[in-house]
Order: structure tokens, then C-alpha cells, then sequence
């Protein structure tokens, strides 16, 4: 046999004697042999090896179980503080967006009102551009022939219109030479 097998041997063997509960019942027994031997500090050795083993194994078993801490998270009571600085806050920004919404309407308003007035001044300006052409349109009337060419075909074109008058003054505002009593 060679000396691994041997060894092999004598660790089952020692393994298959009875072994005292704890290290101080070890310690405790007087040695059976006096003097030292080379075989009874092994099964010492052993059992010292085999209870930390087991011990290793027996943790390793074991849940562990961390302890647990009642950790209370921190809250924030929000409500407390957006009625204090933040209620202030909120009413600060409500109060600025009235005040930018009114000043929003009032532009739009005055907007709407300088439209109004300039369409009214440009009303006023073509009521007074026709009343100047009416003028016209009179005046090239009463020196129209009705006999000539042109007299003759604008009797055809006035057929049209209510009246020779609103021929006149459609015919003055296509033809701008006639417009200005350059005839």
C-alpha cells in the first residue's frame, strides 16, 4: 500500500471511534499513552478540522438573517409647505398670469378698435374718391355726345347699370385717362 492510502486508512478509522462532544472534552482526557505518539495528535488535529468543518457547514445551512432596522423614510409634508411659502407662491404666480392675461385682452381690444377706425378712415376715403368721380362722371356726361361713336356705345354699356350715372363712374374707374378729364 502506498502511504496515501495508509493515511486514507487511519483517517477512517479514527473517524469511526466514538469522538467527545466539545474541544474541552478532548483537552480534558488524560492520554491513554504516555510519551508522544505520532497517532494521537492526529485525531486531535481531526477533530479540530472535522468541528470546524461541520461548523462552516452548519452556518452555510443556515438562513441568515440580517437584522432588520426600522428605517422610517422622511416625509415631506407638501401640503404644509405649499400653503406656506408655496400657497404664496402660487397666489404670486396666479396674481402675474391675471394681470399678463388682462394686459393680453387689453392689446387685442385696442388691436381690434385701430382696425376698426382704420377700415372706417378707408370707407370714408373711397366714399370720397366716388363722390370726386360722381362729380366727374357728371361733368363727362353732360359733355358726351349721344350722337357720336362714343356716345353711342356708352348708351349700349350704361343698358347694364341702374343708371347712365353708375355707367359713367364704372367706365371712369377702368379707363384712368378719362378718370382724370384727360378725354
Amino acid at each position: 500500500m502506498d502511504p496515501i492510502e495508509k493515511l486514507l486508512e487511519q483517517i477512517k478509522a479514527e473517524n469511526q471511534t466514538p469522538r467527545p462532544q466539545s474541544l474541552e472534552q478532548v483537552e480534558a482526557k488524560p492520554a491513554a499513552k504516555a510519551g508522544p505518539s505520532p497517532t494521537a495528535n492526529p485525531p486531535k488535529l481531526m477533530y479540530n478540522l472535522d468541528s470546524l468543518l461541520e461548523k462552516v457547514q452548519s452556518e452555510a445551512k443556515e438562513p441568515k438573517v440580517q437584522p432588520s432596522l426600522n428605517v422610517k423614510p422622511i416625509e415631506i409634508e407638501w401640503e404644509s409647505t405649499s400653503k406656506g411659502l408655496g400657497g404664496h407662491l402660487d397666489q404670486l404666480f396666479g396674481d402675474v398670469k391675471q394681470e399678463l392675461e388682462a394686459q393680453e385682452q387689453a392689446e387685442q381690444l385696442k388691436r381690434e378698435q385701430e382696425r376698426q377706425e382704420e377700415a372706417k378712415k378707408l370707407e370714408r376715403l373711397k366714399q370720397k374718391q366716388r363722390e370726386g368721380l360722381a362729380k366727374r362722371a357728371q361733368e363727362w356726361l353732360k359733355k358726351l355726345d349721344p350722337y357720336s361713336d362714343e356716345g353711342f356705345w356708352f348708351g349700349q354699356f350704361a343698358e347694364h347699370y341702374s343708371s347712365k350715372l353708375e355707367a359713367a363712374i364704372a367706365y371712369l374707374e377702368a379707363n384712368p385717362s378719362e378718370k382724370k378729364g384727360e378725354g
